[in-house]
């Protein structure tokens, strides 16, 4: 879960990073309130989970009243993946000598937090390449003891910033550290990281990402899971209690249990291939939420085929079966679905779908992903 920046902003502001003046607004005449108390010249920054806000004109500099209406009505017409722009966020501008990328960062490869620290302020961990060309420096953090002094230090040090900065690098770094640890954290990030004229650090943007697992226990995001902000699909998963993970593949998935999917998308990464979205339909779903959740796969135009691997436990197969022809009876394109089912009522649920010559059957994960990644093949 993506959180927005004024959301972040309050977490440093309250950790005691420092940050601009800001205040959130929802039409022009609170902006020109909040631009009052602010004092010119404002940022006024579209507040949205998705990537884009500045090429699509999100981020705009106002030096006066008279230019509010027109560009506050402008950056409200945006809409991003589907999304339009609910709020805004009013924050003091002011110039800076330098910036710089400091971001706590979960590595998955090496299943440890790392603390980065770049010269290429502006750069995004999403694009790797925008860290080429600017000193970048990494390392490891052992989460049983946290981030250290000293290796913020062994970091910082390499860069060309001045000394006098040192201190104030690590006093932020520690305290992104403990924002990550207490939020379950994926990735805290200041991007950028200024130097002001005062060679004063601010943080004037930032994006965190929590472990939605973890919600849970972080109810103050509420607002945040409200199917505003959330696409169609992770809306009907969340109404169900299934689990949605949205990949760009072309090769859907129907699962109980991460175990498995994690199994059958080891046969895919050793093919080089990119899996389509999963769904997770873990424990007990009535056959209504799963053809809910299997229309949206039959539904999507870049899915060419679905793969079903379920073992039958809490889920019996002849509800799976019955949620799956619920879904093929609304009338949607037929696509290949390759199917295997084991544990709980397997051969009922079988006997059910047979009579669809679209639907074919494995007894295990690795033929039904070699029939399925053949299939692909075949399509060119």
């Amino acid at each position: 879960m993506n959180l927005q920046e004024y959301q972040s902003k309050a977490i440093l502001r309250k950790a005691g990073i420092p940050v601009p003046a800001s205040m959130l607004a929802t039409n022009a005449v609170q902006i020109k309130r909040i631009a009052t108390e602010i004092g010119y010249p404002i940022v006024l920054k579209a507040q949205t989970p998705e990537p884009g806000r500045g090429k699509a004109g999100g981020v705009r500099i106002i030096h006066s009243d008279h230019e509010i209406e027109n560009i506050s009505n402008e950056i409200f017409k945006i809409v991003l993946n589907g999304r339009s722009i609910q709020s805004i966020l009013v924050e003091k501008a002011f110039s800076f000598v330098k910036e710089y990328y400091l971001a706590i960062l979960s590595d998955f490869d090496k299943g440890t937090p790392i603390l980065r620290i770049s010269e290429a302020g502006g750069a995004t961990c999403l694009e790797p390449d925008s860290f080429s060309n600017a000193k970048t420096y990494e390392c490891p953090i052992d989460i049983n003891f946290g981030l250290k002094e000293y290796e913020v230090r062994n970091l910082v040090t390499k860069l060309d910033g001045e000394a006098s900065l040192w201190k104030q690098f690590q006093r932020i770094s520690l305290k992104l550290f403990d924002i990550y640890r207490q939020l379950d954290a994926s990735m805290v990030e200041i991007n950028s990281l200024v130097v002001t004229h005062q060679n004063q650090l601010y943080a004037l943007d930032t994006k965190m990402n929590i472990d939605d697992q973890s919600l849970f226990r972080h109810e103050e995001f509420a607002e945040t899971c409200q199917p505003s902000n959330q696409n169609f699909a992770k809306k009907q998963a969340r109404k169900f209690n299934i689990n949605y993970f949205d990949f760009p593949g072309n090769l859907g998935f129907v699962v109980n249990g991460m175990g498995l999917a994690y199994l059958t998308l080891d046969k895919l990464t050793q093919e080089n291939l990119i899996p389509g979205p999963i769904i997770d339909i873990q424990e007990g779903p009535s056959s209504g939420s799963i053809a809910t959740m299997a229309e949206l796969l039959f539904s999507d135009p870049k899915i060419y085929a679905v793969v079903v691997d379920v073992f039958g436990g809490m889920t019996r197969c002849d509800e799976l079966a019955e949620g799956l022809l619920l879904a093929e009876g609304k009338n949607l394109q037929h696509k290949p679905v390759f199917i295997r089912l084991k544990g709980t009522n397997a051969e009922k649920g079988k006997k059910m779908l047979q009579s669809r010559d679209y639907f074919s059957f494995y007894e295990t994960t690795e033929n039904l992903m070699n029939a399925a990644i053949k299939y692909l093949g075949e399509l060119g």
